[in-house]
């Protein structure tokens, strides 16, 4: 939609220039006028971005000029000559707003037309279809956002998988998210906090009732500080148009694997009521083995091998429900609640087999096989109040959100230890152990948000924020001893956990002739408790921050623009990070958390170059991370039996990351677009205690979307590669993964049925290196097959979720300081 508005711009332009061309004298006039205003949707009260302004010459309606309107609905014209005019205001879909008498002389050389608004136009709406091919992933001044619709290869998967074909995003084989090499990133729904975080709650969304994803890498001091890697904010699906309308799916793979998914909206006069619903049932199947040296002494060695097949079960259900309530163009209320399950399943058979060796002797041979069940389930439920105040000045406007949110987590994790002779035939002693954790929680949140347009460019805006987390505990070992299991009270471990943070922020924007800024900083106070019940010891933390941010932008002609930010962020560790208990793994492996461990803070610069050139797209950026108080996996070997590891975290020192990234959207035709991007970047780690060394690593990704449109058949064909990269204690070695996608849509485009195929080529693995003095470890995983799954969709009374203009702010994440 918007590329359209652009070139009808475009083509009003060039009409100017031809019919100018004719009237030399009126060319002569003075040409420092200026002209502004806003166009606003009548309905929603909200800005519309890409609106056209045309000024129509009053003596013989001829083109002097117009221009557009950007994302807050603002336009300003320039370079008006002296004259009498009037203005047309249109944006497709709506009715045209016509300013019949426009004057412009020296004693009143700027007109400010204030608020245009323009109304949905039913018979527009009923007789246009937009065949317009939106792309993939758009680049904003901000942010990066993907447009699911258009992603064939995520049909019927998950945030997940979309995120796969994002640049500055990469994915393992277990479905952990790094943002530009980094898994600790902050994520929002509709831009509110989500009630679980991390990759766990991007494998909970179903990609279908995703309308876009936004990645931000710098986010202002307007947004929590969290996350060092930066803000991924998903926008869900939701409609405003009068009437009721919806979307179903369902979706089938390998292994039997399943899923659903709805959206339901109703609008009436000031009532917007909406409700959606999934359901996912995700099976892999995948085999692994880990070789392992322990250096006992100069001589002697200890060898553990491990050969694994293992399923992995992911299942997760959410629903949604809520409305808005306009009591009128000033003021709206959105009352929203969600609930959810999810649990995560995994079946192992692995055969183990251990020695020692000296240089000339091999003793104390043990071979065993495990039988090894992990089942987790949680359960949650959240509750959103949010008001929204607009003054008459544009932009004025006051948000006041709550928000509260509970979960459950039940885990229990079983091992049947089998000895067997070196053929893997039982032959002695069966054990089983189990571990059983525990878990409630809940959360709030209270902000007060606040924006003051001071002059005609310039904003200040100010927020409070409380955010308060209780989390309550215990893990339990047990044996199965006389056909009971029974509680080892050595390894039982109960706490509690409390977080509370205080926050303010600063936040101040404006423009100078082509130059935008913005700077903003936010004061956090944090204050937080770990204490175990049993040992009755707690470990507190307490700390002012401060977090400054900064954006600058300069636009060029003929469509450059550079863009350079600043932002100021943190990695809070999470709760078992910190516990000192040592808990079981595996037979092979104990965890310990470090309660002496500190936040990670990272300073992250951004500078980037972008140009448009009719519906392509290219931006080169450069970027630049530093970490202090690193925070990594540690392994040692367990001081009570050296033939087991301890995994624990540490403050390791510190890291840089610096590097490039270019990233092109390109239409070569109206039936092809080829979005491509590469990554390069230097990583350093710098430690005391731990190795330090560095590398250049790099990583690309090329998506290539075939369109029919008169058949309403699309094909998408995609992949990318991850390049080698170091640790704390070792390095992870490349790979790369072959997807493919076919959609044929039907009905009028009612419905659409999607088949793809991911990791097509069986590429897709994890492989590692551990090596310290005292160990080395090599570890592989990765699927037997690829994944096949079909997916179908149809909307009911054309459900089209439209962007931006029918999104209310309160569901969008804004940073319109520049």
């Amino acid at each position: 939609m918007k590329y359209l508005s652009l070139l009808v711009f475009l083509f009003i332009v060039l009409l100017s220039f031809s019919q100018n061309t004719h009237q030399p004298r009126l060319q002569n006039m003075p040409a420092d006028g200026i002209v502004t205003g806003y166009v606003i949707d009548k309905q929603t009260n909200k800005p519309i971005e890409y609106a056209n302004i045309v000024i129509y010459s009053k003596r013989d309606s001829s083109i002097v000029t117009g221009g557009i309107t950007d994302k807050t609905g603002f336009f300003r014209i320039q370079e008006v000559r002296y004259g009498r005019f009037f203005v047309d205001v249109m944006f497709i879909g709506y009715g045209k707003n016509t300013i019949e008498d426009l004057i412009i002389k020296p004693d009143k050389k700027e007109i400010d037309l204030g608020k245009i608004y323009l109304s949905l136009n039913a018979e527009v709406l009923s007789e246009v279809v937009v065949s317009e091919n939106v792309n993939n992933v758009e680049y904003k001044l901000d942010r990066k956002v993907v447009n699911v619709n258009q992603d064939i290869l995520s049909a019927g998967a998950t945030a997940v998988e979309v995120l796969e074909n994002v640049p500055s995003v990469t994915v393992d084989i277990d479905g952990n998210v790094s943002l530009r090499g980094s898994e600790n990133f902050l994520v929002l729904v509709d831009g509110r906090p989500y009630p679980i975080q991390g990759s766990e709650a991007l494998q909970q969304i179903p990609a279908n009732s995703i309308e876009s994803i936004e990645i931000i890498t710098n986010p202002s001091a307007k947004y929590d500080p969290d996350g060092v890697a930066g803000i991924i904010n998903v926008v869900l699906k939701k409609e405003r148009r009068k009437g009721y309308n919806g979307q179903v799916s369902a979706n089938y793979g390998t292994f039997n694997s399943f899923g659903t998914d709805f959206i339901f909206n109703f609008r009436r006069d000031k009532f917007n009521f909406f409700v959606g619903g999934s359901y996912n049932n995700r099976i892999h199947r995948g085999e692994g083995q880990t070789l392992r040296r322990t250096y006992l002494s100069l001589d002697t060695t200890f060898y553990l091998n491990n050969y694994s097949d293992n399923n992995r079960i992911f299942k997760s259900g959410n629903f949604r429900i809520g409305f808005d309530y306009f009591f009128n163009q000033q003021n709206i209320l959105t009352l929203t609640g969600r609930g959810g399950l999810s649990g995560h399943g995994m079946g192992s058979n692995a055969r183990v087999g251990s020695f020692y060796k000296s240089s000339n002797d091999i003793w104390d041979e043990y071979f065993y096989k495990t039988e090894n069940f992990n089942n987790s389930s949680s359960y949650y439920y959240s509750g959103e109040l949010n008001y929204t105040k607009k003054f008459k000045k544009a932009e004025h406007e006051l948000q006041i959100f709550s928000s509260f949110s509970s979960d459950s987590e039940d885990e229990e994790d079983y091992y049947n230890k089998i000895e067997t002779n070196y053929m893997w035939n039982p032959s002695g002693d069966t054990s089983q152990y189990r571990t059983i954790e525990k878990g409630l929680g809940y959360n709030t949140t209270t902000k007060v948000d606040y924006v003051l347009p001071l002059f005609e460019n310039g904003k200040l805006e100010a927020g409070y924020q409380l955010r308060y987390k209780y989390s309550d505990r215990d893990y339990r070992y047990q044996n199965y001893l006389i056909n009971n299991w029974i509680d080892d009270n050595t390894k039982y471990n109960p706490y509690l956990f409390t977080m509370n943070i205080q926050s303010g922020y600063l936040l101040f924007s404006n423009y100078f002739k082509k130059l935008g800024y913005q700077f903003g900083l936010r004061t956090e106070y944090t204050d937080r408790e770990f204490y175990q019940k049993e040992t009755t010891q707690s470990w507190t933390y307490t700390k002012f921050d401060f977090f400054p941010s900064l954006h600058l932008s300069y636009k060029f002609l003929n469509d450059y623009q550079i863009l350079a930010s600043y932002s100021r962020r943190l990695n809070r560790p999470m709760e078992w990070f910190l516990d000192p208990f040592v808990e079981v793994i595996d037979p092979n492996n104990v965890r310990q958390g470090n309660p002496l461990l500190k936040p990670e803070y990272t300073n992250s610069f951004d500078l980037s170059f972008q140009k448009k050139f009719a519906k392509n797209f290219v931006s080169l950026e450069a970027y630049a991370r530093q970490t202090n108080n690193k925070i990594s996996w540690i392994t040692k070997i367990y001081p009570e039996d050296q033939s087991i590891f301890l995994l624990t975290f540490d403050n390791i020192g510190s890291d840089i990351s610096v590097g490039t990234e270019l990233m092109g959207n390109l239409n070569i035709t109206d039936w092809y677009n080829l979005n491509i991007s590469g990554n390069t970047y230097y990583y350093e780690i710098i430690s005391d205690t731990y190795n330090s060394g560095s590398t250049f690593t790099y990583n690309a990704r090329l998506n290539n979307t075939f369109r029919i449109k008169k058949s309403g058949t699309s094909f998408q064909l995609g992949g990318f590669y991850s390049g080698p990269s170091i640790t704390a204690q070792g390095r992870i070695t490349a790979n790369y993964v072959v997807n493919a996608g076919l959609r044929q849509d039907f009905l009028d485009r009612k419905l659409s049925l999607s088949v793809n195929v991911r990791n097509v080529f069986v590429t897709m693995k994890r492989e590692s290196i551990n090596e310290t003095p005292l160990f080395y470890v090599f570890s592989t995983r990765g699927p037997k097959v690829p994944f096949v799954n079909v997916s179908i969709t149809y909307k009911i009374n054309d459900f089209k979720p439209r962007k931006d203009r029918n999104l209310d702010d309160n569901e969008r994440m804004t940073d319109e300081g520049i």
